[in-house]
């Protein structure tokens, strides 16, 4: 199981959206938390991965040394990749 760390502009992000997309944010990172390469996707051009939870988007590094799921923002599709 990998541990999931939020970075300090990822858990600003989180706390930003409404209640409901927080609780599907925490599902999904807790289902991936098991197997996150099943649901991922890397970034074009980037050592960074996507994650989908409806129309938003969890950008993500995976350390596989230490097991652990590195959270690095989160935000709309619309938005988040600018």
């Amino acid at each position: 199981m990998y541990k999931i760390v939020f970075s300090r502009s990822a858990e600003n992000d989180f706390h930003m959206l409404a209640e409901d997309i927080q609780d599907r944010v925490i599902g999904v990172l807790q289902r991936i938390s098991i197997n996150p390469h099943r649901r991922i996707r890397r970034l074009a051009g980037s050592k960074a991965y996507r994650l989908r939870v409806g129309k938003h988007r969890i950008i993500m590094d995976i350390n596989e040394k230490k097991k652990q799921i590195d959270v690095l923002r989160i935000g709309h599709r619309e938005t988040i990749y600018q």
